[in-house]
């Protein structure tokens, strides 16, 4: 019965795939004595392509998925892995703005008079003790060590971006700056209030000194001349000998204290108040023809207004009471802070 129904089973089979198109099918079935049914299928040469065809492509898609997969799975494991152990790139804690302002060194006149003023673009202008300057721009330089540390500078340079001093970058706020060059000049730095009462000062000491008395200024009463009716008193003052004992420090001072009408005005009293004798070039100040002078009171300091980045205002906390309370209007003339114009009210 079973042997019946297996083979009515296999000859259906057959019929069908004919029925459909296929190429025809061999079915061979033997039944064992145990009633076991092995039955072997043979395909055609046609079948057997298209199923191996069939199967590489299912076999070569599923292929590409899974590496495509797993590229993906690396790249991203590569970027983690680059991101979590790339360090992150350290920024300079330095910039040219920590210089903006005013710098000098300290000391008094005569021996100091080296100062800086670095202004909101950089630029860098350095005065001299004696005499003349030199402009540039502030850049910041990093020194590597083998050790992998850095040091930094802020350097000035010319403008084919040659260094010719630098100092030390520190503490912030950067209120000292030193340099191991130039003679290691160190510098201090100082308030436009500072800037304003040191050039009040310098304007009351030449008002002083060239009222025809030579107040607070050193000289020798027994070596004198004799011009134009007028007496002349040799200059002895030794905060002058950065340049010379007389006139040409007191036209270098009057430089950097006043400009335009004012320098010119005091220019002409400054010729009139000095003699240079002709043998060895000693000075001499007017001493016969004394006269009043106005004194600009900064003991307690000075009040800043009107203040641009080109110039400002200052006015003296404190007055006397023949000239009561000066005020002084200031200009950046390119290379320093100079009196345009004053008055005492």
């Amino acid at each position: 019965m079973k042997k019946q129904m297996i083979t009515m089973i296999a000859a259906l089979m057959s019929l069908c795939l004919t029925a459909c198109g296929s190429d025809p099918v061999n079915i061979n079935v033997s039944l064992a004595d145990n009633t076991a049914t092995s039955i072997a299928a043979e395909t055609t040469s046609s079948e057997t392509t298209a199923a191996v065809t069939e199967t590489a492509a299912a076999a070569a898609q599923t292929d590409a998925s899974a590496a495509a997969q797993t590229d993906s799975k690396h790249t991203t494991a590569a970027q983690t892995a680059a991101q979590t152990t790339a360090a992150p790139k350290a920024e300079c804690p330095y910039s040219a703005d920590d210089l903006v302002g005013e710098w000098e060194m300290p000391g008094t006149f005569g021996t100091r008079n080296h100062s800086l003023t670095v202004r909101k673009d950089g630029t860098a202008i350095m005065r001299y003790a004696a005499g003349g300057t030199r402009s540039g721009k502030v850049r910041i330089d990093t020194e590597e060590h083998p050790d992998g540390s850095k040091s930094y500078w802020y350097s000035l340079c010319d403008a084919d971006s040659t260094a010719w001093i630098s100092f030390a970058c520190d503490k912030q706020p950067v209120n000292q700056i030193s340099s191991g060059q130039d003679g290691g000049m160190h510098f201090i730095r100082i308030s436009l209030e500072d800037v304003a009462a040191e050039k009040m000062n310098n304007l009351t000491f030449l008002m002083k000194s060239l009222s025809g008395s030579a107040v607070d200024l050193a000289t020798n009463a027994n070596e004198t001349m004799t011009a134009d009716g007028q007496t002349y008193t040799l200059v002895t003052d030794e905060r002058f000998a950065i340049n010379s004992l007389g006139k040409a420090a007191f036209e270098r001072l009057l430089e950097e204290t006043v400009t335009g009408a004012e320098y010119t005005r005091w220019k002409g009293i400054l010729n009139e108040s000095f003699r240079v004798s002709e043998p060895d070039g000693s000075s001499y100040i007017l001493t016969s023809d004394a006269h009043g002078y106005q004194s600009f009171e900064t003991g307690s300091g000075v009040t800043i207004t009107d203040q641009t980045d080109t110039s400002f205002t200052a006015t003296t906390k404190d007055a006397n009471q023949i000239d009561g309370r000066g005020v002084a209007h200031f200009v950046f003339d390119g290379i320093n802070w100079t009196i345009e114009s004053y008055e005492f009210q």
